[in-house]
């Protein structure tokens, strides 16, 4: 495979999950996560060279997140410790019912001189728009793939640039135009493209927009053509909806032949 270096920069949370209707039949769940954590790894773990920038606070639940991924052998270089809480979210039954964004709420520290190292760069709006701002500007050269969340809080007008693939869902879209649309059960269309997905509402469907962009991107980079992209994405996501709880393991379960 062509060496290719990717800067991503996003959010890092714990995420906890509970599942069940009962409190004392319930299942929880705790993990790193955040969908800039999760593409970072996720790119990684499809063989890019991968770092990773982020801001993280001093609390206990960054020393769990930073113990897990240098288990992972995953690259902490770029990750800030800063006077502040870790990124928080809680979801009930895949329902986010409470999120923190703690350090995530602080601009991203990252110059012009580290961005040159890297051939592509992701970012999503977990970060401060300054911060994405200011990233589009100093890498208004090479390729930058924008997933906008469900913040989508830029504005349009500032994004209107060359080398730039803007990603989001149909709520998201709605907001700012993206050149690739998620559409959940139904697929997901790429200006006049679309891939049909299979209809069905799988359980677990948290995490499954990150799944998408990680597929979509390395097969983009790896030279697939945008329909072979779409159609990978969206069938790997489909796949770990079905049974796997939670965004960071989907993450560690991605398939290993895409």
């Amino acid at each position: 495979m062509i060496f290719i270096r990717v800067a991503v920069v996003g959010g890092i949370f714990w995420d906890v999950y509970i599942y069940g209707e009962q409190p004392h039949s319930s299942q929880i769940l705790e993990m790193c996560g955040g969908a800039g954590l999760n593409v970072a790894y996720g790119l990684k773990k499809m063989g890019f060279d991968v770092c990773f920038f982020s801001n993280i606070g001093t609390d206990y639940r960054a020393e769990l997140i930073l113990q897990h991924l240098e288990k992972l052998e995953f690259n902490t270089e770029g990750i800030r410790r800063i006077p502040d809480r870790t990124g928080y979210h809680i979801a009930y039954n895949e329902k986010p019912i409470a999120v923190d964004r703690g350090a995530n709420r602080v601009e991203i520290q990252i110059d012009e001189e580290q961005l040159a190292q890297f051939d592509y760069l992701f970012v999503n709006t977990e970060v401060p728009p300054k911060s994405v701002y200011k990233l589009l500007e100093l890498f208004k050269d090479k390729m930058v793939f924008l997933d906008i969340g469900p913040l989508a809080n830029l504005d349009s007008e500032r994004l209107n640039r060359n080398n730039l693939l803007i990603i989001g869902n149909e709520r998201e879209a709605q907001k700012i135009n993206c050149h690739v649309v998620k559409l959940g059960p139904k697929g997901a269309r790429w200006e006049d493209l679309f891939v049909v997905g299979d209809g069905v509402e799988y359980l677990y469907r948290t995490g499954c927009g990150d799944v998408f962009d990680v597929v979509l991107i390395s097969q983009l980079l790896r030279s697939k053509s945008r329909v072979e992209a779409l159609r990978m994405a969206v069938n790997e996501a489909q796949r770990l909806a079905k049974s796997v709880k939670g965004a960071f393991s989907k993450m560690e379960k991605l398939g290993d032949k895409l």
